[in-house]
């Protein structure tokens, strides 16, 4: 579904145009916690186009402007755009005068949530760089949680509109936003959401890629691992991958084989990914909040044909050799640690999931019936 937005006052949403910003209901993400990669293919759910994003934002005359609801398994949704001061407050400006503009996800139909009053589900916000031609994917690889006290979830300060506006090279102040969103835990009874999502069991979880002679390497290196009944590969471009002009450490996670993948069903997978120090964290003693040991985190489909995901920008070369304890003796240890792996089996509306028991089960309902008819 796509939006049009043009030089025209905005028009809030019916259910949120008189509404005060209710904080307690949205779920903000911390800054730090924020993974930010690129993919050339459009969002799959929403995409909203403004043509004139200055004009947008000088004519708000709300705190928030929520855009036309859109479906996305089985619920509906609205894309909101807060304006918010550099210390967290709803539309009011920071004493430097500093607004950003920031991101949400809210569930426009929370009388559809099923006997439990929730969802779960993974988000993914989208911002179109018009210079390279793809899109900024904007995650923190959490499962967010939706319900009626907890509408709305999404990233506060994300973006300070005129280093925005500088920064996408947007032509004639155009810019395009977009979503996805993927819920983990549907109704089975509602049928509209036509895939089957199964926890894959983890019985070791952590990946560590010993790298030595490093001061000598160049180009790409690659270590295979088993994870999930799957063949994976960990790629490390030691001078970035070329859109980052050799200024950064690149690592991508690239999926080798997988006999579900190749069935057609697809795989999400959330981990962290850092480079092991020797050193306490945030050596530089607390003068800066950016600690390069710190890992980052994200979350990623990968099917078919898509199995290489990561960071482009994964770490500036200059900080990982003026680091204390990220290059210990000519080595770099790389860690990848996986929260979980889920599968995504496509299946027919209606479908019903066949009823899984055992012995010990069995067992039971046999003495209970025979007690019962003798």
């Amino acid at each position: 579904m796509a939006t049009t937005i043009s030089n025209q006052t905005p028009k809030s949403n019916p259910a949120t145009a008189n509404e005060p910003a209710k904080v307690a209901e949205r779920e903000e993400t911390k800054d730090d916690e924020i993974a930010v990669t690129w993919r050339e293919e459009e969002p799959a759910h929403y995409i909203l186009q403004i043509q004139s994003l200055p004009f947008l934002l000088e004519n708000l005359s709300e705190p928030h402007v929520a855009f036309e609801a859109f479906e996305a398994c089985g619920y509906k949704w609205s894309l909101i755009l807060y304006r918010v001061s550099e210390n967290g407050d709803v539309y009011r400006e920071s004493e430097n005068g500093d607004v950003y503009l920031s991101p949400y996800l809210r569930i426009m139909d929370i009388q559809h949530l099923g006997h439990n009053g929730k969802i779960d589900a993974l988000i993914n916000f989208f911002v179109y760089h018009q210079e390279m031609n793809r899109y900024i994917t904007i995650q923190d690889g959490k499962v967010k949680r939706f319900s009626a006290n907890k509408q709305e979830s999404g990233f506060s300060r994300l973006m300070l509109p005129p280093k925005f506006i500088d920064r996408l090279n947007l032509k004639e102040n155009t810019c395009k936003f977009g979503v996805e969103v993927f819920v983990v835990n549907p109704e089975k009874e509602k049928g509209e959401c036509c895939c089957s999502i199964l926890d894959l069991h983890l019985e070791e979880n952590t990946v560590t890629w010993l790298i030595g002679n490093f001061s000598n390497l160049s180009g790409l290196k690659c270590f295979e691992f088993r994870m999930a009944s799957s063949k994976w590969e960990l790629q490390l471009y030691l001078r970035g991958v070329p859109e980052v002009k050799r200024k950064y450490l690149s690592i991508y996670l690239n999926l080798k084989q997988s006999k579900e993948v190749e069935s057609g069903n697809k795989l999400h997978v959330q981990l962290k990914l850092r480079i092991k120090s020797n050193s306490p964290s945030n050596p530089r003693g607390g003068e800066s909040k950016y600690d390069p040991t710190k890992p980052r985190t994200g979350n990623a489909w990968f099917s078919s044909s898509q199995r290489c995901w990561g960071f482009p920008y994964f770490m500036k070369l200059a900080d990982l050799k003026q680091t204390p304890g990220l290059i210990d003796n000519d080595h770099l240890t790389v860690e990848a640690e996986f929260s979980s792996f889920t599968l995504s089996k496509t299946l027919p509306l209606n479908h019903t999931p066949p009823i899984q028991t055992n012995f010990f089960h069995l067992n039971i309902i046999i003495k209970l019936l025979t007690v019962f008819i003798s």
